[in-house]
């Protein structure tokens, strides 16, 4: 699923949109809120969502938290926790024990008349925290994302989230109209959890150590 936000380009913007953030009503999304969440991803979205998607959404299939300005729903994040062992292949490699609980972003969302404002951060900070603080205590958050979306990009980049794989466009995970696209997944490691070290990371760590110093030796004796 995809991911969108608008991410400020400095520290000197954050502070303020931070605090407006705050003016916002948070609360769980409900089945009146059908129509605004599919609005919502209409206008955020190039993908189409079934329906069975936007009713699972507000039914409290998925854990899914909107902030309002009055009655308009001005952001959404939309989430679900399981074991690792339910996600799809490719994501298994996140943590080494397929028994281990993760948490995936769905989608979030943000009006284009609210952006800029600090609600994505506002939404997937209470996300964080509500993950760290309550059971089963999930030890990683990973989600999908177009490659091109640089600024889904960069503001989970900004976030703490790190990339993990690439989702080539013959897996279909990206179909926009009749075009299908490349996608990634990024991760960020929880409740005391690190980077899923792998062979090939430390035999690739290793193989730079060794030859970084040949390759500088063979340069000087170049000369």
């Amino acid at each position: 699923m995809e991911s969108v936000d608008m991410t400020p380009s400095s520290s000197t913007h954050i502070q303020q949109p931070l605090a407006l953030s705050d003016s916002f009503t948070l609360r769980r999304l409900q089945t009146w809120d059908r129509m605004a969440v599919e609005a919502l991803c209409n206008e955020s979205f190039p993908i189409q969502y079934p329906d069975c998607w936007y009713d699972e959404v507000v039914s409290g299939g998925l854990l899914s938290t909107g902030l309002f300005d009055g009655e308009q729903l001005a952001a959404m994040v939309v989430s679900e926790t399981k074991f690792l062992y339910d996600c799809n292949l490719e994501d298994q490699g996140i943590l080494p024990s397929s028994n281990a609980h993760v948490a995936y972003i769905l989608s979030i969302a943000v009006d284009k008349k609210f952006r800029r404002l600090g609600l994505a951060t506002r939404l997937l900070n209470n996300l964080m925290s509500s993950l760290s603080d309550h059971p089963p205590y999930p030890r990683a958050v990973f989600l999908h994302v177009l490659s091109t979306n640089s600024a889904a990009l960069s503001f989970y980049k900004m976030h703490g989230f790190e990339f993990h794989a690439s989702l080539p466009y013959f897996r279909e995970y990206y179909r926009i109209g009749e075009q299908l696209a490349d996608g990634c997944t990024y991760v960020k490691y929880i409740n005391g959890t690190y980077t899923n070290v792998t062979f090939t990371d430390v035999c690739r760590t290793f193989g730079n150590t060794i030859c970084m110093p040949l390759k500088a030796i063979c340069k000087m004796l170049s000369f």
